[in-house]
């Protein structure tokens, strides 16, 4: 098979929270309709630093694996016991590979609540 299109995208990601967030996203990708998420307008703002997307383990047959991004919870990858296989790039030949596990949350870092007292 062909190496897949490396052409990024504007694409919407929804938080934990309901939030829209602007990213960039590989087209070859979200093209696919598995990984949740819509194209972005100009005024979605940008996903902050602080926010990890969530994620899935997909790996081949030949045992390579990958993390690919999660873009909505509507995503239809991994629904339930039911997993989808997704094409990506491994050594630049498009490879077919099946989620593997559940879904990797979202991580937020923790903020420092430290206080002092008189």
């Amino acid at each position: 098979m062909a190496e897949l299109s490396s052409n990024r995208i504007a694409w919407t990601y929804v938080d934990d929270t309901g939030i829209s967030y602007r990213v960039a996203a590989l087209k070859a990708l979200t093209d696919q309709a598995l990984l949740g998420g819509a194209a972005a307008a100009s005024t979605v703002p940008p996903k902050p630093p602080s926010i990890k997307m969530r994620r899935a383990t997909v790996r081949s047959a030949g045992g390579v694996s990958r993390t690919v991004p999660l873009y909505s919870a509507a995503q239809t990858l991994i629904v339930g016991l039911v997993v989808t296989p997704i094409n990506v790039n491994v050594a630049q030949v498009e490879t077919a590979m099946t989620p593997v596990g559940s879904i990797i949350p979202e991580r937020r870092p923790r903020v420092s609540v430290t206080s002092q007292s008189t």
